[in-house]
């Protein structure tokens, strides 16, 4: 008889059907099965919710609120002491709940995070902190530097998300609210960090608007911290620090637009608040991109 954990799974899910056969399976295949599966449905019109119960999967049902709206659904019905936030095209690897609840006993942790293999289309493109090394323990220092953390690699005590508010439902922080989170969650108490890639993550591709709404999203997390926060000069050179590099990625984007103006207004505005020889290479490049 296969162990079970327990963790509840919320799977938010909006038009999903093409994906979510094998983000289920996925669940059923763990070494250690979760002891409840919530998919939280947010007013798909395809055949989500039929694939769902097709697979004895519980469904919650709602209009159309955004991914942190259906996530807190699923939150507010969690009875176990653990829960798990999925995307419903995302998968996991077969240790990837057991591995991660010994992690929260053995350190007694709020939160758990791991890497993640990114899927792009039928490919594995590698792993999603291959190039940067995160550190076992992540303080609000560090998330402010750069968000390491996939929604789907985390499996956390119930009572700690909903403590920290859970998620926010802003359609102006849509694709931010679980950084939002984690770095609530991180004022009162470091997230553990997993460097084993337990998650696949389908890394879709974004758009000039969405790297815009990104950023907007960005600047009000940070503004929150910053209240949380005044007058310490530490926390206001990360918050000036993050701010200008989100806005060089942004002008990274534009640039390969060819929207050379509008590029060289986001590198002023990322010098304003920081200025770094990264800020100054791209200056130099965009003065070249016309």
């Amino acid at each position: 008889m296969t162990a079970s954990v327990p963790v509840t799974v919320v799977v938010p899910a909006f038009n999903a059907a093409p994906y979510l056969a094998v983000t289920l399976q996925s669940l059923r295949e763990q070494t250690a099965v979760p002891e409840r599966i919530l998919l939280v449905d947010d007013g798909s019109t395809d055949d989500t919710v039929a694939v769902a119960e097709s697979h004895g999967i519980t469904c919650i049902r709602q209009s159309n609120s955004g991914p942190g709206a259906a996530r807190n659904r699923g939150l507010a019905a969690a009875e176990t002491p653990f829960v798990a936030f999925l995307d419903a095209d995302d998968w996991y690897a077969p240790d990837k709940l057991e591995r991660s609840v010994t992690q929260l006993l053995n350190l007694g942790a709020a939160c758990v995070a791991t890497d993640a293999w990114v899927v792009r289309g039928d490919r594995i493109d590698g792993r999603k902190n291959d190039r940067r090394a995160v550190p076992v323990v992540l303080t609000l220092e560090m998330l402010l530097r750069g968000n390491p953390v996939v929604c789907s690699t985390v499996v956390a005590r119930t009572e700690a998300v909903r403590q920290a508010g859970g998620f926010d439902e802003s359609p102006d922080l849509v694709a931010t609210e679980d950084y939002d989170l984690w770095l609530r969650m991180a004022n009162r108490e470091p997230l553990s960090y997993l460097p084993e890639p337990l998650t696949f993550y389908r890394a879709h591709t974004g758009s000039l608007s969405g790297n815009a709404r990104f950023l907007r999203g960005v600047d009000r997390i940070l503004g929150r911290v910053g209240l949380n926060h005044p007058g310490e000069a530490h926390f206001e050179n990360l918050i000036r620090q993050r701010r200008a590099d989100v806005r060089l990625d942004l002008a990274w984007d534009l640039m390969q637009e060819r929207r050379g103006d509008e590029a060289r207004a986001m590198i002023a505005e990322a010098r304003a608040l920081h200025r770094s020889w990264k800020s100054l290479r791209m200056k130099l490049r965009a003065l070249l991109t016309r």
